[in-house]
């Protein structure tokens, strides 16, 4: 894939974390879960900007989303790559390629610990309505809601994921879910589902817009999800476009 292909795409996923058509559909996201003490997120966002400088002075040519949780401890740092699980080991050379920093104290030492995890689209699972209810430079709040399967039962939640986006369709539900699973990483196997939305009081309305629209057929469905999951989390994000880098054409 070409750097003014990949900036096509970075543009389709920009704020959305997946694209809705075509190839994008099967790409690989790279995670990276970076963790920071108390008292250092000025300076942590600072050096992360510069990073991102050095980044485009280098010619990086994969475009990274960026969020941050509720309490601005937890940032989410999202490297969209090629629908070839191969281009990891590119954006590693080419990260390794750019300028190095000036800063005598630089992200890392910011930086109290760090998850880097790799997740592939599920296209299959997830639920894109035609018309987007937030286009991607209204998205302002991401809700990721993640499922960790107990052992052996992960194609049966895949299968229950399957019945709940053909609840959204049969329903026209107007907001999107996305799905991810993962395929390399610590704390597998697992599943992420994120909703988007403008603000927090916009995803609570559209969550409960969808909650009343399918009632207890939906609350059945996830129900079982849970039974056959040893954890489920759910966070909320705030979208970060000013951490995040796009790379040129």
């Amino acid at each position: 894939m070409t750097i003014s292909t990949r900036s096509a795409v970075f543009l389709l996923t920009l704020g959305c974390l997946v694209a809705a058509t075509g190839s994008a559909s099967a790409q690989f996201v790279l995670r990276e879960d970076v963790h920071v003490p108390p008292g250092v997120t000025a300076e942590f966002e600072s050096a992360s900007k510069a990073r991102t400088a050095r980044m485009a002075e280098g010619g990086v040519s994969f475009g990274r989303l960026a969020a941050v949780n509720e309490s601005r401890s937890h940032y989410r740092f999202q490297t969209i790559l090629d629908d070839s699980f191969a281009s990891v080991g590119t954006w590693r050379q080419e990260i390794a390629d750019m300028p190095a920093g000036t800063n005598s104290r630089g992200v890392t030492d910011l930086i109290e610990s760090i998850d880097r995890s790799v997740w592939q689209a599920r296209p299959d699972l997830s639920y894109i309505p035609d018309t987007l209810r937030v286009e991607a430079g209204e998205i302002g709040v991401v809700r990721e809601v993640v499922l960790y399967p107990k052992f052996g039962l992960t194609q049966q939640v895949a299968e229950l994921l399957r019945e709940i986006r053909g609840l959204y369709r049969q329903h026209g539900i107007a907001g999107r879910r996305v799905v991810r699973e993962l395929v390399l990483g610590a704390k597998g196997p697992a599943f992420t589902i994120v909703f988007l939305a403008r603000d927090g009081q916009d995803l609570d309305a559209d969550l409960e817009k969808t909650g009343t629209a399918l009632g207890s057929d939906l609350q059945g469905l996830i129900g079982r999800v849970n039974r056959l999951c040893r954890d489920v989390e759910i966070v909320n994000y705030t979208n970060r476009s000013d951490l995040g880098y796009q790379p040129g054409n």
